[in-house]
């Protein structure tokens, strides 16, 4: 059955496409843009060691800018956080930092530029019940340097991250990655708004609030609401679509047996079921906040 939806997800143009490869040092990298991958990855057989230099982002903030931006709005999220980070694993450097998931789960999480976005551990995941929850939970395809592979899509209602704290963050639980010091990446769409600078002398990560950060839906931009609908829009058609195959006879499920193509149906009207519920949430996200409707397709 799983063979079967694989090779039609494989075999169709996902918006989502993520790239993914293993360093030197075990580490599991994610990003959804090929120029990411390094190159002696990329075009030989190689392995790549990571330059921990490339976590430092970006320090050119505007003093004045934060300063005037948060005078004139009592409201606002503070601009200049301060979070400790455990500086090594071992002998590999890394940024690792405690994350609050959903008010109840604490766990070290490594902080990777690289990633465009949220991912975490099937081990992160069990203990937060994903896994037993009935909505939430969308196979998708992610694509890495030795093949593609599946991998669970679902949304975070809430993390904190020492003072920050950021709502609906849609996320990736993959498997084999555990390293029994983190589990799972902190990406950039997390962070988007915030500039971060790395003290190595006081092991700590500091983030400045983005100005414009405030006037945006959620702390989002256009590009981000624009991206996350396309992508859930993509879900919600396509199973779509294979639930209205399902009884065709020119189907490639009409193949299958009796018993097989009864499981398949309950799996693709479970997944439906699925894309529709993470459409809808999204949606209904996106009016909470007033996210105009040209932003939502």
């Amino acid at each position: 059955m799983l063979t079967i939806i694989v090779g039609l997800c494989t075999a169709t143009t996902v918006s989502a496409q993520m790239y993914r490869w293993v360093d030197a040092n075990g580490q599991l990298h994610f990003s959804n843009s090929p120029q990411s991958v390094p190159d002696n990855i990329r075009n030989k057989n190689n392995e790549y060691t990571p330059d921990s230099s490339s976590i430092t982002i970006n320090n050119d903030v505007d003093r004045t800018e934060l300063k005037k931006s948060k005078s004139n709005n009592s409201s606002a999220r503070k601009d200049s956080i301060s979070i400790p980070y455990t500086a090594r694993e071992g002998f590999a450097d890394r940024v690792i930092i405690n994350v609050r998931f959903n008010g109840r789960v604490t766990v070290p999480m490594m902080v990777d530029t690289g990633s465009p976005g949220l991912v975490i551990s099937e081990s992160l995941a069990d203990r937060l019940n994903l896994f037993d929850e009935e909505s939430g939970r969308l196979m998708v395809m992610i694509s890495g340097i030795g093949g593609r592979k599946t991998a669970t899509r679902t949304i975070i209602d809430k993390i904190t991250i020492g003072e920050i704290t950021e709502k609906f963050i849609p996320a990736h639980i993959v498997s084999g990655m555990s390293s029994g010091h983190y589990y799972g990446l902190i990406g950039m769409d997390v962070l988007s708004s915030y500039t971060m600078t790395i003290d190595p002398v006081q092991r700590k990560l500091i983030a400045h609030l983005i100005p414009s950060a405030q006037n945006q839906p959620a702390g989002r931009s256009r590009a981000w609401w624009m991206s996350n609908f396309r992508e859930f829009g993509f879900y919600q058609q396509f199973w779509q679509q294979q639930e209205e195959m399902i009884g065709k006879s020119d189907s490639p499920y009409s193949r299958l047996s009796t018993g097989e193509q009864k499981r398949v149906e309950e799996f693709i009207l479970q997944q439906k079921s699925t894309a529709d519920a993470l459409y809808e949430q999204l949606e209904r996200y996106a009016g909470y906040n007033g996210v105009p409707r040209h932003w939502r397709r």
